[in-house]
């Protein structure tokens, strides 16, 4: 009997020290990685484009990517300059569904993209060409050398995220 009595207290303890492991795993912070990208283009159009990723531990978890198209005052005199981009915009964003938002001001257009499943999300893939009119060119090919391509599930640390974005010539932190 004095067996078991002794048995108790390491028995209490093991399960105290398998109670702290398991809440420390739990509550292991996730990396937080933001970065930035600005293009401009001919009179004086801006992207903007902000990336901001979660990954947990080697795996990219989640990303809002969040794309600000400012277009200057002579294309936005009426607003089927602002349509017509929202409509390419929508036409190669399909493929997200309700993942994607859309707000249309006075001078751009924002796009928010929240993913957070098995998705592919292309970044720096519009250019403006500007000749006698202003035109909107997509790259939705994801082979293509010219786009970065990100997917939730990944295998990046964040160093190796931040550095392959800065590489493209964004601004990480």
């Amino acid at each position: 009997m004095a067996t078991r009595k002794s048995m108790t207290l390491p028995i209490i303890l093991a399960f105290l020290f398998i109670i702290i492991i398991v809440y420390l795993f739990a509550t292991i912070k996730q990396s937080h990685v933001t970065c930035d990208k600005t293009r401009s283009f001919d009179s004086d159009i801006k992207i903007m484009e902000h990336v901001d990723t979660t990954l947990d531990g080697k795996k990219v978890t989640s990303m809002n990517v969040t794309k600000t198209i400012i277009l200057p005052e002579k294309y936005t005199k009426d607003s089927s300059r602002l349509k017509s981009i929202q409509f390419a915009l929508e036409k190669t964003l399909n493929y997200l569904g309700d993942h994607v938002t859309y707000t249309v001001g006075e001078d751009r257009i924002t796009v928010k993209i929240k993913v957070d499943k098995n998705q592919l999300v292309l970044l720096d893939n519009i250019e403006f060409v500007v000749n006698d009119d202003m035109e909107i060119k997509i790259n939705s090919n994801t082979k293509s050398s010219e786009v970065i391509l990100l997917k939730v599930g990944d295998n990046y640390t964040d160093g190796e995220f931040m550095k392959r974005l800065k590489n493209n010539g964004y601004i990480c932190k």
